[in-house]
């Protein structure tokens, strides 16, 4: 009859093994290698690796659950409208914002430093700064804003009414 073949298989030393690819591994990467055991701790230490590993275990009924969320009318539309805004607000010369940024915190002080016995502004003041040429600009900007908004509004109902 035949012997069975004896099969002795060491036991791995982990720890030993790791010291021994420390200690061969290039002098260059030591650096990266330390950089990126102290990300490793930071990750541990804000609770972002757990909160991976829940994630991860939870697999399935996380994905589940997100793509049930993203299938509702409201989450496309919520994204289509991120998109969108973010189109928007990359189009818009961001020295035009740095202009109204500047500009507002003047007014703001000019109006927090009137007390309560100064008068507040006349309508024919109101209405002469309104009609100054940079309001009037601010007016026309927003006027054709909103005109857009009735196109599409128009657009739209004729497109339900058809």
């Amino acid at each position: 009859m035949a012997k069975p073949i004896q099969l002795d298989i060491p036991a791995r030393n982990r720890e030993a093994e790791r010291r021994e690819l420390l200690a061969t591994l290039p002098v260059e990467h030591a650096e990266a290698l330390a950089d990126l055991l102290e990300l490793a701790e930071d990750l541990r230490r804000h609770n972002v690796i757990n909160t991976l590993r829940g994630a991860v275990g939870a697999g399935g009924e996380l994905i589940t659950y997100v793509s049930e969320a993203m299938a509702q009318p409201e989450a496309a539309r919520g994204l289509r409208n991120l998109i969108a805004l973010s189109r928007l607000l990359g189009s818009v010369n961001p020295e035009l914002i740095e202009t109204v940024q500047r500009s507002l915190p003047a007014s703001w002080r000019d109006a927090a430093a009137r007390d309560e016995t100064t008068r507040t502004p006349g309508l024919w003041k109101v209405a002469r700064t309104l009609t100054s040429p940079p309001a009037r600009r601010a007016l026309m900007g927003v006027g054709l804003v909103l005109a857009g908004v009735g196109v599409y509004m128009a657009r739209e109902k004729a497109t339900r009414n058809a």
